[in-house]
């Protein structure tokens, strides 16, 4: 059932409650912002905050030195000092003060215009409608989770996403195959091209797809392209890309209108159409922007470290560090949403500081900008397995990679044998 999807979990359930319980804060935030009106909330606390400003800003404007207690005035040389910079920032202090009030009342009336009315009649029933909303935005997540892992095979067709050709499968289906066994998965996803002109390699609920543009940046060097693969892999085998999925199902309405804007922004090209997206679509954008995706930072972080670890325990340490060098922005994605959340990876450098090995020196610029060598085939599973992720209750032994895995090999295309390291021996 639902081929393509990681055979390690025991049932499709599991799989998808690993998924959708991957995040759980990037879920709240979405919930939260979504389905309880966070975009009208920032609107009232823009507006709020700009007539208490204006109110504070006149009222101490000509009415600062008047307000000056008697005794205070009196004071020889103070009480000309207080008048004097009440009559020059009174104006700016109102105004500071009357923002800072506005946004603060506004933020918070917002949030609750459409919800005190129900708890004012009967807090029980208000309490009821909370919990219908929340169950509602849930159940919006999961049928659109649904969706997209049951559809994703015609949805990735209609995007572009093709099979690959005779020769690419030629380059890509060794390393697919070397990967699996480096990191001890039971199955792999099928891998998809893409003919468009970024340069990406993204994993999906149950595939992989690589761009043509990707393969020739990387010079069609196995090396990075399996660092590249075996990250992927980590982020299929870990339910990684139905956790992604579940968010965006959740924050649905939000997701359609930072797509769209994202779409237009990248295929409109005119300098004020950021500028005009932005001032229409503002609160919208705020929302994900400083609230839904922030919530999942920490998540996406751990999940990015993790799939970059399962790449060097797999032996291609040296080529996802090219790959990332080369390609900071590989899994950036194709719509503003995602390319929106690429912003929470950990920062690029280090990233690559991670990947380092300790027994090697790695100066600025990168060496090696060959590519690095080849890992050597895997012949059979080795002793040492560390794992990739937490095991799922009651599906066995989470996979791992060999801790012994070979670094030798060359680039099969290029004469002279063994590129440049990476890195310098001290």
């Amino acid at each position: 059932m639902l081929p393509g999807r990681p055979t390690h979990f025991p049932t499709v359930t599991a799989w998808l409650g690993i998924g959708f319980r991957r995040s759980w804060r990037g879920v709240a935030g979405a919930l939260i912002g979504t389905w309880f009106y966070l975009p009208l909330a920032l609107v009232t606390a823009v507006l709020a905050a700009a007539v208490l400003g204006l109110v504070g800003f006149f009222s101490g404007l000509f009415g600062g030195p008047d307000r000056v207690p008697a005794v205070v005035a009196d004071l020889p040389l103070l009480g000309v000092a207080v008048e004097a910079f009440l009559l020059r920032s009174g104006g700016v202090i109102g105004g500071l003060l009357g923002v800072l009030l506005g946004l603060v009342l506004g933020f918070l009336g917002g949030l609750l215009l459409l919800w005190a009315p129900r708890f004012g009649d009967d807090p029980v029933a208000g309490a009821g409608s909370v919990l219908g909303v929340a169950a509602a935005g849930l159940l919006v997540g999961v049928l659109y989770t649904l969706y997209r892992v049951g559809l994703e095979p015609v949805l990735l067709r209609l995007s572009g996403a093709r099979r690959p050709s005779r020769r690419e499968w030629e380059l890509l289906g060794p390393i697919l195959r070397d990967a699996t066994d480096r990191l001890r998965l039971g199955n792999h996803p099928p891998v998809l091209v893409d003919d468009g002109p970024v340069p990406f390699a993204l994993a999906y609920t149950r595939h992989i797809v690589v761009s043509r543009a990707l393969l020739a940046e990387l010079d069609y060097h196995p090396a990075p392209i399996g660092g590249v693969i075996c990250h992927a892999l980590v982020h299929w085998r870990n339910a990684d890309p139905v956790s992604a999925v579940f968010v965006r199902g959740v924050a649905l309405p939000l997701y359609l209108v930072h797509a769209a804007a994202g779409w237009v922004g990248q295929h409109v090209r005119h300098p004020l159409v950021p500028a005009v997206l932005w001032l229409l679509l503002w609160p919208v954008m705020g929302t994900v922007r400083w609230f839904i995706l922030p919530l999942q930072a920490a998540d996406a972080r751990r999940a990015e470290l993790r799939a970059d670890q399962g790449a060097v325990l797999a032996g291609h340490r040296d080529g996802l560090r090219w790959a990332l060098a080369r390609l900071p922005r590989f899994e950036a994605g194709r719509n503003g949403w995602s390319r929106a959340a690429h912003t929470l990876h950990p920062p690029t450098e280090l990233r690559l500081e991670r990947l380092e090995d300790p027994s090697l020196r790695y100066p600025l610029p990168d060496q090696g900008t060959a590519g690095p060598a080849v890992p050597a085939p895997v012949r059979a599973p080795g002793s040492g397995v560390v794992p990739v992720a937490d095991p799922v209750p009651g599906s066995g032994p989470a996979p791992g990679v060999p801790t012994s895995a070979g670094t030798g090999g060359s680039h099969p295309g290029r004469a002279g044998g063994r590129p440049p390291p990476t890195g310098i021996a001290p």
